[in-house]
């Protein structure tokens, strides 16, 4: 059976929000638990936008990140990371509206990822659909987050990956 968290989270606070970025202690309380739990260390984020953690990736210089590349081409060696947190646009329509970007290739970004990932490391899916497992890994958690009233939920699977890439 899949462990299921349910986490209600406030908005991030105002001088701080960036459309489309994640509630307010998300990203402490993820990475927390799996720091504790794993002793995870190395940790992505292929759309960082403002994220807190770990090797901010972003396609749009402006939002100053770690690495200024496109999450269908990552940067990096295969097996690399220990946890990814994919936090993608998650439509066309938002893609343009939030970021001013094309929408991405989902399942091409997703493989990309799960690339970079070493093996037995974790993917966190956030979303607010609940997105297929990808190739080369098992659930591990499913986490369903309600940042406030008037504001739809998300969805964040977990997935522990089973092998290593290799070239």
């Amino acid at each position: 059976m899949l462990e299921t968290l349910v986490w209600v989270l406030p908005r991030p606070r105002h001088y701080n929000m960036y459309k489309g970025g994640f509630p307010l202690h998300f990203e402490t309380k993820l990475i927390n638990l799996y720091e504790e739990k794993y002793g995870i260390i190395n940790v992505l984020q292929p759309f960082g936008g403002k994220a807190e953690y770990g090797i901010i990736n972003d396609i749009k210089i402006e939002v100053a990140p770690d690495i200024v590349s496109d999450a269908h081409n990552l940067p990096f060696p295969c097996n690399y990371f220990d946890f990814v947190l994919f936090d993608p646009p998650y439509s066309k329509e938002e893609a343009k509206k939030l970021y001013n970007t094309d929408y991405i290739k989902l399942t091409k970004c997703i493989q990309e990822s799960v690339r970079v990932l070493k093996s037995g490391g974790f993917i966190a899916l956030y979303h607010r659909l609940w997105l297929p497992r990808p190739k080369n890994t098992k659930y591990d958690l499913r986490i369903l987050v309600h940042p406030g009233q008037w504001h739809e939920a998300r969805t964040c699977h977990v997935f522990k990956k089973t092998t290593e890439v290799l070239l």
